[in-house]
Formats: structure tokens, C-alpha cells, sequence
């Protein structure tokens, strides 16, 4: 189980990861922030996912904090990537006031 949350983890940091380098800073610091938050998640995710690896009495607690991290993380990209696609893609959004 811990392996299977493991790679659902990475497979999200690929996917933050790949979106963040598509936008441009200059014209999206906004949304390029809300990644940047959605990778603080999935650190946390691998945290909890840690601790719940070396705790007795409370790994599902534990998971249960690494799922719900996961989870935000995975919300956060596909919010930031439905708004980039709505507005024209990476090459055409711009942010107001940028």
C-alpha cells in the first residue's frame, strides 16, 4: 500500500512539475504560486506517508494525512490546468496586472 501511495505521489510531482515549467513567471506568478503550494502538499504527503511507515498505533491516521495531502495537491494542478486551458493555453494566459 505504502508503495502504490509512493508512486501516486511522484506521478503528481511529474505533473505539477510539467505544468510549472510550461508557465511563464512574468505572466503567471499567481498560478505558478498555487503549484508551488500544491508541491508543498505533496511533500507533506510524503512526510505523513513516512511517519506512517514508522508508527505503531497511528499509520492510519497517518495515511489517511498523506492521502488528504495527495488529494489537495492533485486538486490544486488540475484547477491551475483547466484555467490555463480555458484562457488559451501556456503560450497566451497572462495574468491582470502582470
Amino acid at each position: 500500500m505504502h508503495n502504490d501511495m509512493e508512486q501516486r505521489i511522484a506521478d503528481e510531482r511529474t505533473h505539477v512539475t510539467d505544468l510549472d515549467s510550461k508557465l511563464d513567471s512574468n505572466r503567471t506568478p499567481y498560478l505558478k504560486g498555487q503549484l508551488r503550494r500544491a508541491g508543498h502538499h505533496l511533500d507533506d504527503a510524503l512526510a505523513g506517508l513516512r511517519h506512517a511507515s514508522r508508527s505503531s498505533g497511528h499509520t492510519d491516521m497517518w495515511l489517511g494525512f498523506a492521502e488528504m495531502n495527495l488529494q489537495m495537491a492533485a486538486q490544486m494542478r488540475k484547477q491551475v490546468q483547466d484555467l490555463v486551458k480555458k484562457f488559451g493555453g501556456p503560450e497566451r494566459i497572462t495574468e491582470p496586472g502582470s
